[in-house]
């Protein structure tokens, strides 16, 4: 009578005896998956191979890289051990903590924009009331976390200008993407007596016609059909320098300007 293969395979795993070893006498943990785990130094750092995992090649990774610590007893590697721990944790918190004020950074800066305040308002209003709520409602050992929110003019100004970059960025990429997209132009005179001109695009983009403000441009000349041409023309070289935009793909409909 045959046996199964399966159950040869699991009464063979059954067999295999999982070692674990503790050379921290000799300077040294491990990493990596229990069932195949790896040296690793506590001193430096290195990551041995798995056939480094015998007593005479971690000797001489302790003896020849860290010789002042040749002679130290267990308890001192032990402490080692625990003291990178406590680094480790440190500097992930540190991170989570900076990634989370870089992110609150830009929400307020995206809130500002909207709202079309000056730059300087997160920094002279938003924070110092942020700062208050959380100190009165949550304590003062919060109000440091708060205050590592950068809201200087500069960065709100440096926000901005990021998120309307990577916007344009995303648009113009789905507009090379569209197999066709329509370009309607509108022009116009601000409270200065200065020409502006709107530019906003429609395309497909899964299935859905979707229309988005491309952009907003002075026209330092007269708004001739040419000089309108020629400021749509310099915007699409600077955000498209190493691309092409097939003729075949613009369709212009311009707006008639009332007379």
């Amino acid at each position: 009578m045959m046996k199964n293969p399966a159950q040869v395979l699991q009464k063979n795993l059954k067999k295999v005896v999982k070692r674990k070893y503790d050379y921290i006498k000799y300077g040294f943990s491990w990493c990596g998956d229990e069932t195949a785990s790896r040296p690793q130094c506590i001193i430096c750092g290195d990551h041995l191979s798995n056939e480094s995992m015998v007593p005479s090649k971690l000797k001489r990774h302790l003896y020849s890289s860290h010789p002042s610590c040749a002679n130290k007893d267990k308890q001192y590697f032990k402490r080692c051990l625990e003291q990178n721990k406590k680094q480790k944790k440190f500097m992930k918190s540190a991170v989570t903590v900076s990634e989370k004020a870089l992110e609150a950074s830009y929400h307020v800066a995206k809130l500002i924009a909207r709202q079309k305040k000056t730059h300087t308002v997160g920094e002279t209003l938003i924070k110092p009331a942020c700062m208050e709520i959380v100190r009165l409602m949550l304590g003062p050992n919060e109000v440091k976390e708060v205050n590592k929110v950068l809201l200087s003019t500069d960065t709100v100004k440096r926000r901005i200008h990021d998120m309307s970059s990577d916007i344009l960025e995303t648009l113009i990429k789905k507009l090379l993407a569209a197999e066709k997209f329509a370009l309607q132009i509108d022009e116009t005179t601000d409270i200065k007596n200065k020409a502006q001109m709107i530019a906003i695009v429609r395309f497909v983009d899964e299935d859905f016609i979707k229309e988005h403000y491309l952009f907003c441009k002075e026209v330092p000349e007269r708004t001739t059909g040419e000089e309108i041409f020629r400021v749509t023309d310099d915007f699409f070289k600077i955000s498209i320098p190493s691309q092409q935009i097939k003729q075949d793909k613009l369709l212009y409909s311009p707006v008639q300007q009332e007379k």
